[in-house]
């Protein structure tokens, strides 16, 4: 079996070390943009993992080429292929919706990078897998200290408010977060016929400040109509 050997050339190895690097970099770019002005549940490492692992998916592809081209009437990139799109399918079910936030996302691309690298010890592609393996972890464990030194840059916190469904209450909130020097990222607002309540969920930015949270679910639930407030 040495029609697979080829990738064990430094020239070869170098070039897959470059691209996985640049896909990374990349990725990071538009990722650390995301994650510093908080437009996430797609953040930093996110970005990174499912441009590694499209990178992966391509150096694949390329590697089969090469490999099989001397085999006639093969295609071993078919059911490849097939992974690649269906894995999706199992990285959602990893993420999941609370309310404004949303959590998961970060693990379910890794599961479609980890596909990626399944893909590439399968068809013999062992340099790529192994670099890209040893990137994947690396942003799994070192990135997510930079990623929390962002989010303690710009804190966040999720309100959620339970109020009768014929009493405004918007104003008076706004109201209470401007006080409190609290910026107001997203704002989701359902009503309920059957029980006559709405639902208020709200995400908001506090920075570095050390808020007394007590005493803004305080000064919520004197609110007339509130009937719950959580945070």
């Amino acid at each position: 079996m040495e029609w697979y050997v080829f990738q064990f050339d430094a020239q070869c190895m170098l070039v897959v070390l470059t691209r996985l690097l640049a896909a990374c970099l990349m990725g990071g770019v538009i990722g650390f943009e995301r994650e510093y002005s908080r437009n996430t549940p797609a953040g930093f490492r996110t970005h990174i993992l499912v441009s590694l692992g499209s990178c992966l998916a391509m150096l694949i592809s390329q590697f089969a080429y090469t490999a099989y081209a001397g085999f006639a009437d093969v295609d071993p990139t078919r059911i490849g292929s097939q992974v690649v799109s269906g894995i999706g399918f199992l990285g959602a079910g990893a993420i999941i919706r609370h309310g404004v936030s949303v959590k998961g996302i970060t693990t379910a691309a890794s599961i479609w990078a980890v596909a990626c690298v399944g893909l590439a010890c399968g068809i013999g592609f062992f340099v790529g897998a192994a670099v890209a393996t040893a990137m994947i972890w690396a942003v799994l464990i070192y990135l997510k200290l930079l990623e929390k030194k962002l989010s303690y840059r710009i804190r966040t916190k999720t309100l959620a408010v339970e109020a009768v469904s014929n009493i405004h209450i918007i104003l008076s909130l706004n109201r209470i977060f401007r006080d409190s020097e609290i910026v107001i990222k997203s704002l989701e607002i359902s009503e309920s016929s059957e029980e006559q309540i709405q639902k208020i969920l709200c995400q908001f930015e506090f920075g570095k400040r050390n808020l007394d949270f007590a005493e803004i679910v305080a000064k919520i639930k004197e609110i007339d109509g509130v009937l719950k407030v959580s945070i």
